[in-house]
């Protein structure tokens, strides 16, 4: 079955080009080797030795950008079990851990074993607030039901994409490269500010983890309370005050939506037409395929509504059924019981907030 294009890279593991060593990130094998102006007496030895001759190749190259081997299996020579790496993206684990997020080929996602909590009756209203949402981490990983397709060769649908009335999205066809920054570049993930073929105008930063935690027991936990507040921060209310403001969640709906354009989403968007575009919020005309849509820009807390609350990046192993299946924009057809990268079976995400 072909995979498709779908939400969410806000929780993207990296992907080295590196073959020498553990890979971490920016650090390590994807620190850029550039020297900031004014240096002198760099030592060439020290810059290159470890790092060019990993990937590169001057005269022998069988990829482009003088690549030894093709995306994703020169990312995959590390980034896999085995090969050196902390972070196995392919089978969603780093150390032995589930991967945040999730698996190319597998997924440790505990997407049918999630929980919440019933609050008390609130004094006067019907409303029972939720409580300890979990959804916990597998010990052995299950296959992956929806992934973002990365073999740089299958065209995949980036759902959303393109200005009002533009249909469902466009086609892409996407590498590891298309996200990720294999030489470094400061940011969260070394995720690329102008995704490859996102066609967007404004870059969006992510800043940097002080210390890069790359797996999780609960998968509702979304957010990365290792990232500084600031960033980019181009939707919503940042309310730094709070403790899991960090900067991750600030930025990462906005990242996303480089490529998923009329996914994005303010408050109130589940009844006002377009709500969320940038600077057409109400305007005409109204989308006909994404006209009414559920809040993604919520940037202040773990469990805000935004784009990584209800999906993962790599892939995901939940599976679908029943009305569950064949749920896409604008009711196109779907193959089989694609789960969209959510984190929970059967649409069960919505009830991980929403008690109906």
């Amino acid at each position: 079955m072909k995979k498709l294009l779908f939400l969410g890279v806000g929780s993207a593991l990296v992907f080295t080009m590196s073959g020498i060593g553990s890979a971490s990130a920016d650090n390590g094998p994807h620190m850029s080797s550039a020297q900031s102006a004014g240096t002198t007496g760099v030592v060439i030895a020290n810059a290159g030795a470890s790092k060019c001759a990993s990937c590169h190749r001057a005269h022998t190259a069988k990829a482009e950008y003088l690549l030894k081997q093709a995306q994703p299996q020169l990312c995959y020579t590390c980034h896999e079990a085995g090969a050196g790496a902390q972070t196995d993206v392919v089978n969603g684990t780093a150390n032995g851990l589930a991967l945040r997020g999730g698996g190319f080929a597998n997924a440790r996602i505990g997407s049918g074993l999630a929980t919440k909590d019933m609050g008390a009756l609130t004094p006067g209203s019907t409303r029972i607030p939720t409580l300890n949402q979990t959804i916990p981490a597998l010990a052995i990983g299950a296959p992956t039901t929806s992934k973002h397709q990365i073999d740089g060769t299958t065209a995949g649908t980036a759902w959303g994409n393109g200005a009002i009335n533009s249909g469902i999205g466009k086609s892409v066809t996407l590498e590891c490269g298309s996200c990720h920054d294999p030489h470094g570049n400061g940011n969260y993930r070394i995720l690329k500010p102008v995704p490859v073929d996102s066609d967007a105008t404004v870059a969006v930063n992510i800043p940097d983890a002080a210390a890069k935690v790359y797996t999780t027991a609960n998968y509702w936990l979304a957010g990365d309370l290792n990232v500084p507040a600031g960033g980019t921060v181009l939707t919503g209310t940042p309310k730094v005050t709070d403790p899991a403001g960090d900067g991750y969640i600030q930025n990462v709906a906005a990242w996303c939506t480089t490529c998923h354009t009329r996914y994005l989403a303010g408050s109130g968007s589940y009844k006002t037409p377009n709500a969320g575009y940038p600077a057409v919020a109400g305007a005409t005309p109204v989308d006909a395929t994404f006209m009414y849509r559920h809040r993604s820009d919520a940037n202040y807390k773990a469990g805000a509504a935004n784009c990584i609350t209800c999906h993962v990046s790599h892939g995901s192993n939940a599976v679908m059924g029943g009305t569950s299946v064949g749920l896409n924009p604008g009711d196109t057809p779907v193959v089989g019981n694609d789960s969209r990268l959510l984190r929970v079976d059967n649409r069960g995400t919505c009830v991980m907030c929403h008690n109906v």
